[in-house]
């Protein structure tokens, strides 16, 4: 019976020998969530609930702060979907790359703020209070700071949240039928 128990034991301590480093390599990967195709589209279907929102083609401006490895990669993922133009709706959503310091001169209708701005987020909140463009992002503590008026999630289930004081100092208004289907704060 002792035999029997040395060489189970000998089994898991390989089996976790090879685990081990796995784990190690899975450790390694980026934690955060990069937006991805569903998320645009749900984005871009939420903000035909917007009162006077953007309709036709709308010229998406990918905020990112080219000195964060997680806003770049973020970024040129959004900009790999936009890159034919995403039709959703009555919206045909095409990129442009906007560095954070270049917010304030952007020519856009719609921000796409992307993780790992950090602080310079608030930029866009000053613009967006400003010029009312919208801005959406999937970074949802982005929303919850003020820095975007929406966030989405399309995983591991559907998401919007709505910051109504930013919403209320951007001058955005949603349909009354959208605000039963978001949380808003």
């Amino acid at each position: 019976m002792k035999k029997m128990g040395k060489v189970k034991l000998r089994r898991n301590t390989r089996v976790f020998g090879l685990l081990l480093p796995l784990g190690f390599v899975l450790g390694s990967l980026p934690a955060w969530a990069a937006a991805t195709q569903s998320d645009l589209v749900i984005a871009a279907r939420a903000l035909g609930f917007m009162e006077n929102g953007p309709k036709g083609d709308v010229t998406v401006g990918i905020v990112y702060d080219p000195t964060s490895n997680q806003s770049v990669q973020d970024a040129d993922g959004v900009q790999k979907i936009l890159s034919e133009g995403l039709k959703v709706g009555n919206l045909t959503l095409k990129p442009v790359m906007v560095k954070t310091d270049e917010i304030a001169a952007a020519k856009v209708g719609l921000f796409f703020l992307t993780e790992g701005v950090g602080g310079d987020g608030m930029k866009v909140a000053v613009v967006e209070k400003t010029k009312h463009i919208p801005c959406v992002t999937v970074d949802l503590p982005q929303v919850r700071n003020g820095a975007c008026v929406m966030g989405v999630q399309s995983q591991p289930k559907v998401e919007i949240l709505v910051n109504r004081a930013a919403a209320a100092d951007s001058g955005m208004t949603f349909a009354a039928v959208f605000r039963m289907m978001i949380t808003e704060f």
